[in-house]
């Protein structure tokens, strides 16, 4: 075996076990998964999956979004706000007027692909409190 074959596999190998611990880790940090709160939204073109994994503070949830033609996100946060226009929850599918309370991905640069997406906060609410089964 030549040299470079040695090195490329246990260059493979470090990175096998970078992404097994990581992935150990990920496991390990959603403490209470919410599988029976799942909603999956149609619309005219696509159907997009959310899951809410946990509550992480009485401002703050995680979501699992999967968007087949727009983008996946395992464990998103989402942060309590106000609406500041009109929409349909992403989560239940009522309407969202302006000004009601609402959970929207959290603000960063790039901006995720479902930045515009909202959750309205009741409907959040109720499917964390209910008993997951």
């Amino acid at each position: 075996m030549d040299r470079n074959t040695t090195e490329g596999t246990t260059w493979q190998r470090a990175i096998g076990q970078l992404d097994a611990g990581y992935v150990h880790q990920l496991v390990n940090s959603v403490t209470h998964p919410v599988d029976s709160h799942a909603s999956h939204v149609s619309n005219s073109n696509r159907t997009i999956a959310i899951t809410l994994l946990d509550r992480i503070s009485p401002q703050a949830a995680t979501v699992s979004w999967s968007d087949p033609q727009g983008c996946k996100y395992g464990e998103q946060v989402w942060r309590l706000a106000t609406a500041r226009r009109t929409g349909i929850c992403a989560l239940s599918g009522q309407r969202i007027a302006a000004g009601d309370a609402i959970y929207r991905p959290t603000r960063m640069k790039p901006p995720p692909a479902n930045a515009a997406a909202m959750m309205l906060a009741i409907a959040v609410d109720l499917a964390l409190a209910e008993p997951s089964g």
